[in-house]
């Protein structure tokens, strides 16, 4: 048993209410997720994920609609990490596709789905918020945990839940420089 184990075991049996992780209700765990979300699409409209960075747990799990044999003959989904947010800067393009600019525009606190263990997620996982808190900092917050890029799941959840079509997605602003 490591030193961590040790440390969490006395505090459940020892510590009492005061260090148990509290669960959210719906109503509070809205108010922690609205300025997340009011970030990571400021964050997005301004193709600057330095303004979202400190709500993103990383590695950050992008996966695809594409799927793979596995050696043990089961179908998965393709998936990769995102390591920093220096790295989810450069591949923002890869990662932040029409589809899932479309979905941020549209997820509110209010048409997700909330699990009080789990967190926040919409469009069948395509975006998911876990609640974490942060071994170095000791801050609770929800955390982008993962995106997927599956444009099909993505813009079905989003005319059942946005009324949006491809046609009216919110695009993010052009880089500074960019030609048009």
């Amino acid at each position: 048993m490591n030193i961590y184990a040790y440390i969490f075991t006395f505090l459940v049996l020892f510590g009492g209410k005061a260090y148990a992780l509290e669960l959210y209700e719906r109503d509070l765990a809205n108010e922690k997720l609205m300025p997340i979300l009011a970030a990571l699409k400021d964050g997005i409209r301004k193709r600057d994920v330095s303004i979202f960075e400190e709500y993103v747990l990383f590695p950050l799990n992008i996966s695809s609609e594409k799927k793979y044999v596995s050696a043990d003959g089961s179908v998965k989904i393709k998936t990769k990490k995102i390591l920093s947010a220096h790295e989810l800067q450069v591949k923002f393009d890869d990662v932040f596709t029409t589809s899932v600019i479309g979905l941020i525009e549209c997820i509110t606190h209010e048409n997700m789905m909330y699990n009080k263990y789990k967190g926040f997620d919409a469009a069948y996982g395509g975006i998911w918020f876990f609640d974490v808190v942060f071994e170095d900092s000791g801050k609770r917050i929800f955390a982008l945990a993962s995106i997927s890029t599956n444009k099909t799941a993505t813009e079905k959840w989003m005319k059942l839940n946005c009324g949006e079509t491809p046609n009216k997605l919110i695009q993010p602003t052009p880089k500074s420089g960019a030609a048009d």
